[in-house]
């Protein structure tokens, strides 16, 4: 059996102030991402109509994502992978 121990609003509120703040490129990332996905998102749905731009992005994808002005990170290049795999 695992106990669990209870945290009053206190108690809770004193270990939160204790908890340092997050890195700012940590704190960037994550204000960028949801453009980002919006931007591979477009990306890939115009690709699905133009062949031209799909083969593009089969070719050569880092280069692709950086014409289309989307930054080629890992995480961008995986997704937009998956996404190419799966359609």
């Amino acid at each position: 059996m695992i106990r669990v121990k209870s945290y009053g609003i206190e108690e809770l509120a004193r270990l939160l102030a204790v908890v340092p703040p997050a890195p700012a490129g940590w704190v960037s990332a994550a204000q960028e991402l949801p453009a980002a996905r919006r931007d591979l998102d477009a990306l890939l749905a115009r690709a699905e109509t133009d062949a031209q731009l799909c083969r593009r992005l089969v070719d050569d994808l880092e280069a692709a994502l950086a014409d289309s002005g989307i930054q080629p990170t890992r995480s961008t290049v995986e997704a937009a992978r998956a996404r190419l795999r799966s359609s």
